[in-house]
């Protein structure tokens, strides 16, 4: 009697725990279900895993341009939203002291990363000596405020740095030091701009797993990561996109105004982005244009203002300035307005000093627009570059499930938005930053093109129009966004640690 009560007594706990743990096994898989049939949560899960680490292992300021974009940041934190300082024709801001000494502590200490032979120098040996010294490295000078130059960065708008501008403010209010502050306003770019993409990727009709590696890229993973315009460019670029391809389906076109908003939001980011309204084309036949014309003033006026009110008020400066130190140039070679008389004059330079540049340096764009990343120093492993582009282009095979006359029309547009983008970027660095007598555009980086990709996506959707296996585009966008990654992370922790 007494075995059998212990049998009895002893037999419910192996089958309550058994219970236990296949109902957690259920609530695992579910989950990971879900996840798997969600892009939005698929990308929000990766963006800000990967873009976290990808914060932290990035050294202080090391991003490119970094300390610019800082600086700018900065000024628009202490409500200084127009560039009020200018010495000898650079536009900035002063800084306090101690600010001024940190700043430039990490400015030689990327020189001195960016010479050092290989293994010589590490970011290590640099926090050690930054916590040493707080980052002193002038006692001579007694000024309580230093003239610090914007080097280029002071014709990006507000839109660009929203969340960074938050945290700049807080980091203010709990005096933190520099290298903390920094990592702070990354974190918040990274939780921002990722939840930006993914309201992009929720409300897209189509293509949202394209949408999701295009968003995991090395180099759009990197650029929201660290402080820099590129991280709002590609999520405002994102959203405009999916607005515009609802807009095709009358049923789940949303209100004019959310398309102006962020059309105007996307054409603030970065001046090339104003070709993106061509996308407004795509949501109606051509003949059907004169009885919406409303609508489409609404949508593209305020950008067609705003963008150049604020170029105009900024008088901005891409940094032609480094150009004067190699050779003189006249100033007026980086006039805008002056460079288009010359044009109109001499109408074969401009396409010219294009194709040029794509000849001699076009096999560089395409890794850039991959991810090379710092300062153009830091490259990915070579296999990640053959398997993420041929990722890149299966992704986007979708069945649109459209009349022909309407793929038509958004192939059309969606091309011309991308050669309008694409020739836009050369012409302003042509306006802005190519002296006269130099036969190719100057300052033309790959990674400027990644704007664009989720509009070719489109393009390509619309010439296939075929789909791939049930469940491949979500295995080849989290498979690619996995590597992406991982390669990102683990190429800037070697490079600098």
């Amino acid at each position: 009697m007494r075995a059998q009560a212990a049998a009895v007594d002893v037999s419910p706990t192996p089958i309550s725990a058994t219970s236990r743990l296949e109902s957690s096994r259920n609530a695992l898989w579910l989950i990971s279900a879900r996840i798997g049939l969600n892009p939005a949560t698929t990308f929000v899960f990766l963006s800000l895993a990967f873009g976290s680490l990808v914060a932290f292992v990035t050294p202080p300021l090391r991003g490119p341009d970094e300390i610019s974009h800082f600086l700018r940041i900065y000024a628009y934190a202490r409500g200084e939203f127009l560039p009020a300082v200018e010495i000898e024709g650079r536009k900035g801001i002063f800084v306090e002291r101690e600010l001024y000494d940190q700043l430039s502590f990490f400015r030689s200490a990327g020189e001195w990363f960016a010479t050092a032979r290989e293994n010589d120098v590490r970011y290590g040996q640099v926090m050690a000596l930054y916590r040493t010294v707080g980052g002193r490295i002038d006692d001579e000078s007694d000024h309580r405020a230093i003239f610090a130059p914007f080097a280029g960065t002071e014709g990006y708008t507000p839109i660009a740095y929203l969340p960074y501008i938050a945290a700049a403010a807080i980091g203010r209010l709990l005096r933190l030091n520099l290298s903390d502050l920094v990592l702070m306003m990354r974190l918040f770019g990274v939780a921002a701009f990722t939840a930006v993409a993914a309201y992009a990727i929720k409300i897209s009709p189509v293509l949202k797993w394209a949408f999701v590696l295009i968003a995991m890229l090395p180099v759009s993973l990197y650029n929201r990561s660290v402080l820099s315009a590129d991280g709002a460019a590609l999520s405002s670029a994102l959203v405009i996109t999916a607005l515009c391809l609802s807009g095709v389906r009358k049923f789940s076109a949303g209100p004019v105004w959310e398309r102006s908003l962020w059309m105007t939001l996307c054409a603030l980011s970065k001046q090339p982005q104003i070709v993106f309204l061509l996308l407004e084309l795509m949501g109606s036949r051509f003949k059907e244009l004169p009885r919406r014309w409303r609508n489409l003033l609404i949508v593209i006026l305020p950008c067609l203002v705003l963008s150049p009110l604020w170029v105009i008020a900024v008088s901005a400066d891409v940094g032609a300035w480094r150009l004067q130190g190699d050779r003189y140039h006249a100033p007026e070679e980086f006039d805008p307005l002056w460079k288009l008389f010359y044009m109109w004059e001499h109408p074969y330079h401009f396409p010219l000093a294009v194709w040029t540049t794509l000849t001699d340096w076009g096999d560089r764009l395409w890794p850039e627009l991959i991810g090379i990343l710092g300062w153009q120093d830091v490259w990915l492993r070579p296999w990640t570059y053959l398997i993420v582009t041929v990722l890149l282009i299966l992704v986007p095979f979708e069945k649109l499930k459209l009349d022909g006359a309407t793929r038509a029309r958004m192939m059309l547009t969606s091309g011309f938005t991308v050669l309008g983008y694409l020739v836009v970027v050369y012409l302003i660095f042509f306006l802005t930053y190519t002296p006269i007598d130099v036969d190719h555009v100057r300052g033309v980086q790959g990674r400027y093109f990644v704007i664009a990709l989720p509009v070719a996506a489109i393009f390509v959707a619309a010439i296939v129009n075929r789909d791939l296996p049930k469940g491949m585009p979500a295995a080849i966008a989290t498979a690619g966004s996995i590597i992406a990654g991982t390669a990102t992370v683990e190429a800037l922790f070697q490079a600098h640690w």
